[in-house]
């Protein structure tokens, strides 16, 4: 299973804009709504509800908001970086640099933890987190997450 079967450059924000919680979820949900994946304000309130009752906050910079959203064809991953390290949630959790946001429908629960623990594995790849970041636009961040992960088996 490789992220670039469920990742796709119309579902990548290069730099967010906003600095909380709320208004990420709310660019990300945007963003998957311009891309055709679903409508944005049941994907931004299902990725909410996940985020109250479990912050996604993993640490080294990275985040992974997901939640299970009714109506999908089938798991999709965006891709969101932030300008500079966004508090989510909780000061006492690191500061988020890049979001994976996985999105997938009721009925997929195997192959949706696959792709989180396929996401924590390539993100513990030496510089990917700085990579991305360092990436031009959504075509470029694409690239690199298909270039590590096809380094992974």
């Amino acid at each position: 299973m490789r992220l670039s079967e469920f990742l796709t450059p119309d579902f990548v924000v290069t730099r967010l804009e906003s600095r909380g919680v709320r208004g990420v979820i709310d660019e990300v949900s945007a963003s998957a709504g311009e891309a055709g994946i679903g409508p944005a304000e049941i994907i931004g309130e299902k990725l909410f509800e996940r985020e109250e009752a479990h912050p996604t906050v993993m640490g080294a910079g990275l985040a992974i908001p997901h939640a299970t959203v009714p109506g999908l064809s089938g798991p999709v991953i965006g891709v969101a970086l932030s300008g500079e390290p966004i508090y989510f949630g909780s000061s006492e959790l690191d500061p988020v640099r890049v979001f994976f946001i996985l999105l997938s429908p009721p009925g997929h629960e195997r192959e949706h933890v696959k792709l989180l623990a396929r996401i924590c594995r390539l993100v513990r790849h030496e510089g990917f987190i700085d990579q991305l970041e360092q990436a031009q636009d959504a075509l470029g961040i694409v690239e690199i997450i298909q270039a590590v992960d096809d380094q992974h088996v």
